[in-house]
């Protein structure tokens, strides 16, 4: 049975004292549309066959695990801050252009309609645009590790000034 939990308030009070402690996220409204815990361990994959082509999807855990969903909206010049994840989030640009950057300060520009995935590895993006830019995020992480953990910006950020 699915649950919502109430250590979803800490973990965003904790959060927030992160957040000062690494690269904050600018003109970020980051509300939570939803939390809950799974407190099994998942072991889910789906399967289509499509003529000779088959699509495979599979999600598996150790554990509970803690799941959100989350808007994000970020100003003209917003940023995400330097970061990654204790467990898998996948994303979809809602509207707006953003530029993302790997740990290695790889740059990926991304634009409404576009979705991708983040981990654990560091990772930052902001708004290039002239708009708004609304993202919808999904997390599954480890039960009880929050779904966000602040890093340093890397030597290569600091160079191309992206804090």
């Amino acid at each position: 049975m699915k649950t919502i939990n109430n250590m979803f308030i800490g973990a965003a009070l904790l959060g927030a004292v992160g957040i000062a402690l690494a690269t904050p996220p600018i003109s970020l409204s980051p509300p939570f549309l939803s939390t809950g815990t799974d407190p099994e361990e998942i072991r889910a994959h789906g399967v289509a066959q499509s003529g000779e082509d088959e699509f495979h999807v599979r999600l598996t855990t150790n554990g509970p695990s803690d799941m959100a969903v989350q808007l994000g909206a970020f100003a003209p010049g917003g940023s995400i801050g330097w970061h990654s994840h204790p467990g898998l989030v996948t994303l979809q640009l809602i509207s707006g252009t953003i530029e993302w950057y790997d740990e290695t300060c790889n740059a990926t520009v991304y634009k409404a309609g576009d979705a991708w995935t983040e981990g654990s590895a560091p990772h930052y993006f902001r708004n290039i645009g002239t708009t708004t830019a609304q993202v919808i995020a999904t997390f599954v992480v480890s039960h009880g590790a929050g779904f966000r953990v602040d890093q340093p910006e890397p030597a290569c950020a600091i160079a191309l000034g992206l804090k």
